[in-house]
Parts: structure tokens; C-alpha cells; sequence
């Protein structure tokens, strides 16, 4: 007995350990691809094309901003599934085929409205610039068709994150990425046209999504991808996922309506190189939340089994907590020392001077945003959608308020800070963590 519970903790620790080294594998494929192909692009395009891609990605991905809410409900309840014995007639099948029939509807709806009103939304996404060539409007509909065709992606990646199969789905995303960067690159050095950028991305973005679910088809019992649902299996989700669809509205309004205010305030140019020190600041939360993502169907299968005590997922979260704000505050460090050499790396030596102060800002608002991972993860695992919805809706608010003020004023200095107001307001799921720990 002495030497089972003494090997138990270990055994946990390592299983742990494995599960976000491949996470961490999982996490770097995405940032190193999107700054492979930031660097080949901002080499290739002139500053105005790329601007225009900038908003156009910008655009369509705030239309597509329901469908990370049935990714997060698909991990949610296919690890709840994986970690119960009776699932009351529920099935793995049932909820993929519910989540990606929810998304190709919607994509499809997208890219008829986005085709049907390209003239007006093209106008309003990319403002002045929209009236020098009539190619805007293809671009912005290929857009949407390459994030509608990732959102199929990005679901079909949540179902294998669910069954806690990381290391396989870790495989996948460096296979897919590392495709997407060279075809893109290629095509960008070659081409140097959106549209067929465009193309390619969304030629590479299809491949990646039938070798994902070719991959997660041999993961299921019978090997079958696809299976009629329930009623009541469809509404659980559709519930669970109402209140995830405002916290992802939330997420994606405040990751895109600030590229698009400072294109249309300053310019197309201004909007790329705005977006040039997000993709490099994001990190700072975009590691430490993929890092760690297998805690969210972990706390999910913890969540649902009966005889795992409180102190357990309480002490996990507390592990967990620690472990990320050491690692963000690690990579801002590493950012300050280094932002000189990553700005000539990544985009080049002409662009290397100017203010710090945007950056800055943006690295501070980043840092308070990877103290939030370990709590989201938590509250979303234990049901408590509704109150992450409502907290992160509101911080959305503020920060949309505060750039229509301040980015006219000053910026992309204003943009920088009004997106505190979001970073701050979510730190209240520290405290909402607090108060449920209590309760269970």
C-alpha cells in the first residue's frame, strides 16, 4: 500500500509532464508558422497589400466568431464522455457530427452573405482602400472561405484534444502547419497576388482537415466518423454552447475590431504593422494557454467522476496557475531583452526603429490575459460557461468603447491601451475561481 501511494503522485506527475510537452509541440506549431509566413509576407507584399490582407483575415474571422464556441463545447464534452461509464446514451460520433454540421452550415451562410453583400462589406472593412481596385472583394471572400474551411479544422482538432489524445494531435499540427508555411511562402514569393495567397491558404487548410478526420475516424469505436445524434444529445451542446458563442464573439471582436479601426483610421499600412506587434506580443499568451490546453479536458474528466475530491482539482489548478505565470513572465522578459532582433528576424531591418511604447502596452495587456488560462480552462470544465461569458463580454465591451475613443487619438498607442480594459476585466475569473473552489 505504502508503495502504491507513493508511485501514484509520480505516475500522475508524468503523465502530466507528457501531456504538455506535447501540448507545448502542439502550441509552437502555430506561432512559428504564423510568423514564418508573417516574415515571407511582409518581404513580398508592399505595406498597403499587406494591410489589406490584414483587415481582410480580420474581417471574416469576427464573422466566424461563433464557431470557436462549438470547438471548446466539443473538447467539453467528448472529455466528459471519455471519463464517464454510463454517457446516458450520448456517443463521441453524435457530438462531432452535431459540432462540424452546426459549422459547415454556418460557413456556408457566411460565404452566400459575404458573396451576396460583397460590394457594401467590402466598403466597410477596408474603407478608403476598398474604391482602388475592384480584386478587394474576391480577397475578402476568399478569406472567408479559408477561416470557414479552419473552422472545420479547428473542431476536428478540439475532438482529438478531448479524447486526450495530444501527442497524435501535436503530430498533426506540425505536419499541417509546416505545409501551410511553405505553400504559402511559395506562392507569395512567386505570385506576390492575394488572391492566390488566398487560394493557397485555403488549399492547405482543406488538406490539414481531411487528415484530421481521417485521423480522429481511426480514434473512434467502429471507426466511424460521423453518427445520428439525439435530440437531447444536440441540445446539450447547442446550451453549453450558447454562452461559449458570447464568450468566443468576445475573443474574436477583441482580437479583430482594432485592426480594422486602425486601418480605417490610419490606413491599411498602419493596420499591418499594428498587427506585426500583435502576432509577436500574443505569445506571451498564446504559449502558456497551449501549453497547458490538456488541462481543460483533464479538469473536464475529473469533473465528471464522482470520486475525485475537490482538493484534487484544487491542487491541480494551484500547479497548473503557477506553472503559467512563470512561463509568461519568462517570455515577456525574453521579449523586452530581445525586441530589436525579433523585429529585424521577423519583418526586417528598416522596420526595427520606432516607439515601444504600442508594444509595450500590448505585452503588458498579453501578461495579465496568461494569468487568466488556468481559471478559464477551470470554470469552463466545471459548467460555469454563463459566468465566463458574462465576464468576458463585458471586458469585450470596454475595450470596444475605449478604441472607438482612443484610436482616432492616438492610434496605435490607443489601440495598445484600450485593450488593457479587456485584460484587466478578466482577471475576475481569479476571483470567481476563488468563490466556486469554495462551493465544491
Amino acid at each position: 500500500m505504502t508503495v502504491t501511494a507513493r508511485t501514484q503522485p509520480v505516475a500522475r506527475e508524468s503523465v502530466a509532464a507528457t501531456r504538455a510537452l506535447w501540448s507545448a509541440l502542439d502550441a509552437a506549431a502555430t506561432p512559428a508558422s504564423t510568423l514564418a509566413i508573417l516574415a515571407a509576407l511582409v518581404r513580398t507584399l508592399s505595406a498597403s497589400d499587406y494591410g489589406i490582407l490584414v483587415i481582410a483575415l480580420a474581417a471574416s474571422g469576427l464573422s466566424m466568431a461563433v464557431n470557436p464556441a462549438i470547438a471548446a463545447a466539443t473538447t467539453k464534452f467528448i472529455s466528459e464522455l471519455s471519463g464517464q461509464r454510463d454517457a446516458g446514451g450520448r456517443t463521441v460520433a453524435g457530438v462531432i457530427t452535431v459540432s462540424l454540421l452546426t459549422v459547415s452550415i454556418i460557413d456556408l451562410v457566411l460565404l452566400i452573405g459575404t458573396a451576396v453583400f460583397n460590394e457594401p462589406l467590402s466598403r466597410w472593412a477596408f474603407g478608403a482602400a476598398a474604391g482602388r481596385g475592384q480584386h478587394l472583394g474576391a480577397v475578402l471572400l476568399l478569406a472567408v472561405l479559408a477561416i470557414g474551411i479552419q473552422q472545420l479544422e479547428t473542431v476536428l482538432a478540439a475532438a482529438i484534444r478531448g479524447l486526450e489524445r495530444f501527442r497524435r494531435q501535436a503530430l498533426i499540427e506540425l505536419v499541417s502547419r509546416a505545409a501551410l508555411t511553405a505553400v504559402v511562402t511559395y506562392v507569395a514569393w512567386h505570385t506576390r497576388s492575394l488572391e492566390k495567397i488566398l487560394i493557397a491558404q485555403c488549399a492547405a487548410y482543406l488538406a490539414s482537415t481531411l487528415m484530421r478526420a481521417e485521423a480522429l475516424r481511426r480514434l473512434l469505436p467502429g471507426k466511424r466518423l460521423f453518427e445520428v445524434a439525439s435530440r437531447a444529445e444536440a441540445g446539450a451542446l447547442f446550451r453549453y454552447g450558447g454562452w461559449m458563442w458570447l464568450t468566443a464573439l468576445a475573443g474574436v471582436a477583441y482580437t479583430s475590431a482594432d485592426r480594422i479601426m486602425v486601418g480605417r483610421s490610419l490606413g491599411a499600412a498602419a493596420a499591418g504593422q499594428y498587427n506585426i506587434y500583435v502576432q509577436i506580443t500574443q505569445l506571451i499568451h498564446f504559449v502558456p494557454a497551449s501549453v497547458f490546453a490538456f488541462s481543460f479536458p483533464a479538469f473536464s474528466r475529473l469533473a465528471a467522476q464522482d470520486n475525485v475530491r475537490s482538493e484534487e482539482i484544487a491542487r491541480a489548478y494551484r500547479t497548473y496557475l503557477l506553472a503559467i505565470g512563470m512561463l509568461a513572465i519568462g517570455i515577456v522578459a525574453a521579449m523586452m531583452v530581445s525586441w530589436p532582433f525579433l523585429l529585424r528576424t521577423f519583418v526586417g531591418a528598416g522596420f526595427a526603429s520606432g516607439q515601444f511604447s504600442a508594444p509595450g502596452l500590448l505585452m503588458v495587456n498579453f501578461l495579465l490575459l496568461a494569468f487568466c488560462v488556468a481559471p478559464y480552462y477551470l470554470l469552463l470544465a466545471l459548467g460555469q460557461a454563463r459566468v465566463v461569458a458574462v465576464i468576458s463580454a463585458s471586458s469585450m465591451l470596454a475595450a470596444l468603447m475605449l478604441m472607438a475613443v482612443l484610436i482616432p487619438r492616438y492610434g496605435m498607442e490607443g489601440a495598445a491601451l484600450a485593450r488593457l480594459a479587456y485584460g484587466g476585466g478578466m482577471l475576475m475569473l481569479l476571483y470567481r475561481v476563488h468563490r466556486v473552489m469554495k462551493c465544491i
